[in-house]
């Protein structure tokens, strides 16, 4: 009997903790001759409150558990502001005014970015509830798109000549 109940016991916790483990995923974009991908963790929003969550002033790392990053094989532009081809951590900083900007950092703290490229915040009427980051086609290069909650984040970036 006690072996079942060490069974059942064991079998609890590990569901509880698959329950908090949503996995990652990836976006990727083809760039004329290079490719830019993002590889995120997936969290469950499961009725939280996102205003409550992310805070003015405090930058958030767009995923759960391993670091977000942007990996790009080729020179990258945001609106003059120029990403080397290589590997970076992305976070996402709000100021009071819900004025967005993306971190992209050397490192895995937000004090190493070396560019922050200003992001159109949006709220949607539908909710998304596990976190999903798109890189899509745009006029002349792509875009990113984060969604989660009612909150949408968009950013333009081109190939860079």
């Amino acid at each position: 009997m006690a072996r079942v109940a060490l069974i059942i016991l064991l079998a609890a916790r590990l569901g509880a903790a698959q329950a908090h483990d949503q996995g990652r995923s990836k976006t990727s974009l083809n760039l004329g001759k290079g490719k830019a991908t993002i590889d995120y963790g997936t969290p469950k929003l499961g009725g939280r409150n996102l205003d409550e969550m992310i805070k003015p002033g405090t930058p958030w790392r767009l995923g759960m558990n391993d670091p977000t990053t942007l990996e790009t094989t080729v020179a990258l532009d945001f609106d003059g502001k120029k990403v080397p081809a290589g590997k970076y951590v992305l976070f996402a900083r709000p100021d009071a005014d819900q004025k967005w900007v993306l971190l992209v950092c050397k490192e895995r703290s937000p004090a190493s970015a070396m560019v922050e490229v200003p992001l159109h915040f949006m709220r949607e009427s539908e909710s998304v509830d596990v976190l999903k980051v798109a890189l899509e086609k745009a006029k002349g290069g792509g875009s990113i798109v984060v969604a989660w909650g009612t909150y949408r984040l968009h950013g333009s970036f081109e190939a860079s000549r």
